[in-house]
């Protein structure tokens, strides 16, 4: 399979050096970008002009819950306590045809936005896999383990564990597993203890909620006498292939724990601040420990969107207003955590336009008004554009998105499929 782009207006390469190309040709040969230069003369089985389009690498979302898209919208507006008790109640009776649609729904909407690869937290991850491949994204999925101390529950999550684990073998390499236990609030020490062990022989990462809320802490603080981070240091859950999502509330000691494990850790920006889990992520002490930043959206039900464009510019603004400062965050900085930081966390060799990379690279319409003018194309991705930018996608050298239509499957028949499955959920929930 070999892919030319023609006379790509500008490329946003994020190399080394960050430098931008402009009017180059891109050859991808088995996958890998082979070739960036002016006037490429090889054939290819499939070019595309691309005088009027800006090649970036594609999104990293590196944490969402990709069936919740069938919530978005529910129970919006209430205090954080009140909707997670209406969300967990529907949850409840969600079944695998819902969570099959959900997912299905989530890998298109993330591939029209420009998303090639994310990171999922759910339960019956079977469904979830089957949606990621049958549109050709990437992802790194974990089921969701809880047991509320609980040991019959615990060895039926180690079970369900070790069997999802199994099952993943079949969609190597585009799905990879991860352990997920849930949080610290919902897993006991033995269960986390666990899990530790088998990632180790297995050589999984492992993915956690950490220091949320405000609430976390404290009822961390009460049953364990330590913070989150400082907990999961002392029972040696902390090492470079965990992956903390959220860690908003932590102090400046527990950020020096996460570095000198080198773990690292994802912020869900527009999510916190829709649940009002309140502060704010402490991105500046986080970069001077040299932690990997990482963004991701957290769930539709939360968000309400799955656009990575969207989390980039909340990311920046967020520390600006936080910090009153307009210098405190450059847009080059929140690109390189939505590319480069995501496939550095999760051991992928891509993020950046380089002879060599994987070849995952999302293309976008000059002509979309949010791209006018072109003076800073960097901070335009970061604070104008949106997914509505987007016309392809490349996943692993192949085309997933074409002309803004998904190329392995129709999209009418998602939505048709979503819609249904939606009525269904909400007539069982009365």
């Amino acid at each position: 399979m070999s892919i030319l782009l023609k006379n790509c207006k500008i490329v946003i390469t994020q190399n080394k050096e960050r430098k931008i190309l402009k009017d180059v040709d891109i050859l991808i040969e088995n996958g890998k970008i082979a070739k960036i230069s002016k006037s490429i003369k090889e054939n290819a089985l499939e070019t595309i002009d691309c005088s009027n389009k800006l090649v970036m690498p594609a999104l990293f979302n590196a944490h969402t819950h990709s069936p919740m898209v069938l919530l978005r919208g529910y129970r919006d507006d209430q205090e954080l306590e009140a909707w997670l008790k209406d969300v967990r109640e529907i949850e409840s009776k969600l079944k695998p045809k819902h969570i099959y649609a959900g997912a299905l729904f989530a890998c298109m909407e993330m591939i029209k936005t420009g998303t090639y690869c994310f990171v999922d937290m759910y339960f019956e991850m079977q469904e979830v896999a089957k949606a990621v491949s049958e549109l050709g994204m990437k992802a790194f999925l974990g089921y969701g383990m809880v047991d509320f101390g609980n040991e019959e529950k615990r060895e039926s999550e180690i079970k369900e564990t070790i069997k999802f684990v199994k099952s993943m073998e079949k969609y190597s390499p585009n799905i990879t597993p991860v352990l997920a236990p849930h949080a610290i609030y919902t897993c006991s020490k033995e269960l986390l203890n666990w899990v530790n062990e088998f990632a180790k022989q297995k050589n999984l990462l492992k993915t956690i909620h950490v220091s949320e809320t405000r609430k976390e802490v404290f009822e961390c603080v009460k049953s364990h006498g330590l913070r989150p981070v400082e907990y999961l240091y002392k029972i040696g859950f902390l090492d470079e292939n965990t992956i903390l999502f959220h860690s908003s509330w932590v102090t400046k000691n527990e950020i020096k724990l996460i570095a000198n494990a080198k773990s690292k850790v994802v912020h869900c920006p527009t999510s916190n601040m829709k649940l009002a889990t309140a502060g704010a992520f402490p991105m500046r002490e986080y970069l001077e420990s040299n932690t990997i930043i990482c963004l991701g959206t957290d769930g539709a039900c939360s968000n309400n969107s799955l656009d990575m464009f969207r989390e980039m510019k909340f990311a920046a603004l967020l520390q600006k207003w936080f910090r009153w400062n307009g210098a405190e965050i450059k847009a080059q900085q929140v690109l390189d955590f939505a590319t480069l930081n995501g496939a550095k966390a999760f051991g992928l060799n891509t993020g950046s336009i380089e002879i060599g990379k994987q070849a995952n690279i999302a293309i976008l319409n000059l002509e979309h008004y949010s791209l006018k003018p072109l003076l800073n194309p960097v901070s335009n991705i970061v604070y104008s554009a949106t997914g509505d930018c987007v016309s392809d996608v490349i996943v692993e050298g192949k085309f997933v998105l074409r002309n803004g239509k998904l190329v392995n499957i129709q999209e009418e028949k998602i939505m048709k499929k979503f819609e249904n499955q939606v009525k269904d959920l909400f007539r069982l929930n009365n």
